[in-house]
């Protein structure tokens, strides 16, 4: 019974750490940063709900009771108000690209590539690079081009690559037999 007595009470008055304490050793570890030990228990309490204020209005259904507590925050807003309030995006949406300027554009690029690269034809309309990339998409003849050079770089390739394998076969050859 004493014994018992005993450990319950040293039990009660152990400090309690959260990492223990032979994680740092300064011979082989002298980069690590060492681990600062805690006297008691660390509390940790649970992410906090979120406010009935932060909730949208397009969430709340219509016999929600909150929508009274909360009216003024939803506030409507009249004509004349809107008008006075400043402007949020300075950048204004231009909607001037007219079918036929899209045809011509298609038309161009398909007719010479090289000639009407992307980057001329955004100069010409005056609409971004990457407005053009959409119009025109993608020229199957330039991806024709372009796959035929890389079949020609791929020959090269394995010509050289047989080549330095004959020669290494060679090298070997002559290094057995003593002559290099």
């Amino acid at each position: 019974m004493w014994k018992s007595a005993v450990r319950n009470y040293s039990i009660k008055n152990l400090p309690y750490e959260s990492r223990p304490t032979n994680l740092y050793n300064p011979v082989r570890s002298a980069f690590n940063i060492k681990p600062k030990t805690t006297q008691g228990l660390i509390y940790n309490p649970p992410a906090s709900a979120p406010s009935l204020k932060d909730t949208p209005r397009a969430f709340i259904p219509q016999n929600d009771p909150r929508l009274t507590v909360l009216a003024d925050k939803f506030k409507t807003y009249t004509a004349e108000e809107l008008a006075d309030m400043p402007i949020i995006y300075a950048h204004k949406k231009e909607y001037n690209l007219t079918p036929e300027i899209v045809q011509e554009i298609i038309t161009l690029r398909q007719e010479d590539p090289e000639k009407w690269s992307v980057s001329k034809l955004a100069q010409k309309f005056n609409i971004e690079p990457s407005k053009v990339n959409i119009l025109t998409g993608c020229s199957v003849a330039k991806q024709q081009k372009v796959l035929a050079e890389l079949e020609t770089v791929k020959k090269a390739w394995n010509e050289t690559t047989r080549r330095a394998r004959k020669d290494r076969v060679r090298r070997k050859q002559m290094w057995l037999r003593g002559e290099f």
